[in-house]
């Protein structure tokens, strides 16, 4: 047997929903809040110039503070394109992983390293990190730093 609900706990909800919508309060899903949503490809890089700046400075860093792993994956970096600060941003790595001179022995371990390396440089509070082969396909995504 299925029970209906009574009019007054028809009239509870609907005044709920009435009170709150009129006070300001929004009605949104907020499941995905704070969740970046994955770069499956390189994105498009508008300034050449500082994308090889970022590269230069943290193969500099890793240079300096990286671990032998770091290091070794250091030299695939090509640039990094985006925008971070100390609170948030994104990064994207270009690499030459699954292309360049010198193949390297495992793909996604050298990203993950970059990415790692990543992290100890730029510790922002809400910021990602993603880092792509040479035909600008993910190998890591949204890893934070």
């Amino acid at each position: 047997m299925r029970t209906r609900p009574t009019r007054p706990v028809l009239l509870t909800l609907g005044a709920c929903l009435a009170i709150g919508l009129t006070s300001g309060c929004e009605w949104t899903d907020t499941t995905a809040h704070g969740t970046p949503v994955a770069q499956e490809t390189l994105p498009a890089d508008n300034d050449k110039a500082q994308s090889k700046k970022h590269a230069r400075d943290f193969r500099a860093w890793i240079g300096s503070h990286g671990t032998p792993d770091q290091k070794e994956a250091a030299s695939r970096v090509q640039s990094i394109i985006g925008e971070w600060d100390d609170k948030t941003g994104n990064a994207y790595i270009s690499t030459d992983i699954n292309g360049g001179t010198k193949p390297v022995k495992d793909a996604m371990a050298t990203a993950r390293s970059l990415a790692t390396a990543f992290d100890d440089w730029k510790d922002a509070k809400e910021g990602y990190v993603s880092v792509y082969d040479v035909f600008g396909n993910a190998l890591v995504t949204n890893s934070s730093f």
